[in-house]
């Protein structure tokens, strides 16, 4: 590991908030299974605090979610937090999409200060999407998709909840105004869907969870290519 000490510059999605840290160039990170860093899917590494910098405005566009012991702070940005094909590739995708159960049962979820809750149909077993988009790539999303009227919010949950657009501005990327948690969001590929973040489902309810990659840098040909568009069907 290289140890020699070097200026790396970073932010949030939306660019609103940008630091710096000082920190060698082969670092450890660390991937947390408590509950809030599963949720989020953060993978970090750490430093001094002497060596990090916010830098311009970046405090005012920040809020902090904190709850246990509340020692940890988790700090987020407040604003970034059709197929073609043959009918048996159709089965083939709506079987993918489903999962390998197809019998549907009711999970419920949501973020994780518990404001935002819902549920959601769907089989026991699904496939999920891990995308490496820029927006995804930095939340840590990984999620599977249902038909939106499988999904419902429950309670006062829409009003506790905040959604971030960029580029198409299609996708939806909801989260959580108190912890930051996107538990779901509507996706750019299924706009007559909902996105569930697998890891915001509670316990008891997913049997199995299938992890595929979805290139979401290259958008139009992994859309084309991984048929998801039928996994709202």
């Amino acid at each position: 590991m290289d140890h020699d000490i070097i200026v790396h510059n970073g932010g949030c999605h939306r660019r609103k908030v940008r630091w710096r840290v000082q920190a060698p160039n082969s670092v450890v990170a660390w991937k947390c299974n408590c509950s809030d860093c599963s949720m989020r899917g953060n993978v970090h590494f750490s430093v001094p605090t002497e060596r990090f910098e916010l830098l311009g405005d970046s405090k005012d566009f920040l809020t902090t979610y904190t709850f246990g012991t509340q020692i940890a702070k988790h700090i987020f940005c407040k604003f970034s937090s059709k197929h073609k094909g043959n009918y048996h590739l159709l089965i083939t995708l709506l079987k993918i999409c489903a999962g390998m159960d197809e019998d549907l049962v009711v999970h419920n979820g949501g973020c994780h200060c518990g404001r935002v809750r819902w549920r959601v149909q769907a089989p026991s077993s699904v496939v999920a999407w891990k995308c490496n988009c820029s927006d995804c790539s930095m939340r840590g999303n990984v999620h599977f998709i249902v038909p939106s009227r499988r999904f419902e919010l429950l309670g006062d949950s829409k009003e506790l909840l905040t959604t971030y657009t960029f580029g198409t501005n299609t996708a939806k990327h909801t989260f959580c105004k108190v912890c930051g948690i996107t538990s779901f969001y509507i996706p750019r590929s299924n706009p007559d869907g909902i996105a569930i973040t697998f890891r915001c489902v509670d316990q008891g309810t997913l049997s199995h969870v299938e992890i595929k990659f979805n290139d979401g840098k290259n958008w139009e040909s992994s859309y084309n290519q991984s048929g998801i568009a039928s996994c709202s069907v």
